[in-house]
């Protein structure tokens, strides 16, 4: 789950992303891909810093609402913010990253955004995955 605060009134958007991706190591990058007519997308691309959660097995109500279209996402989910950076982070999660924005590239209906990682924390827990339509958890191949 991708999220910030929008700019004037601090309230928190965002939405649940199907791909978040390792751009580069170094320096650390890391992209998501947001379409042009979602909610949060004027928000997100006007934003210097964005948060991204990632969600464990028990926040799959959280992924949901965050994937709707929908102006208060935020008020049923306990938000907490970034220890580097002003982000908007789900508490509970798997990890949390603390990203600067670093570019916006334009293509199609949608834009990528590349936002550098100036913090990462990693907790305890399984993430969530999404496949076929649904919300599951990942189990390992036996070797």
């Amino acid at each position: 789950m991708v999220a910030a605060m929008e700019r004037g009134t601090d309230t928190v958007v965002g939405l649940t992303v199907s791909s978040f991706v390792l751009l580069s190591l170094d320096p650390p990058l890391v992209m998501f891909a947001i379409q042009h007519d979602a909610n949060s997308y004027p928000a997100i691309v006007a934003s210097k810093c964005f948060g991204v959660s990632v969600l464990n097995t028990k926040q799959s109500d959280v992924a949901r609402r965050f994937a709707i279209k929908g102006s208060d996402k935020a008020a049923d989910t306990a938000i907490g913010l970034g220890v580097e950076l002003p982000v908007p982070l789900v508490k509970d999660s798997l990890a949390h990253v603390e990203c600067a924005t670093s570019q916006i590239i334009v293509g199609g209906d949608h834009a990528i955004v590349v936002g550098r990682v100036e913090a990462i924390r990693v907790h305890g827990g399984e993430p969530l995955v999404y496949f076929g339509r649904t919300f599951g958890s990942f189990t390992p191949f036996l070797v």
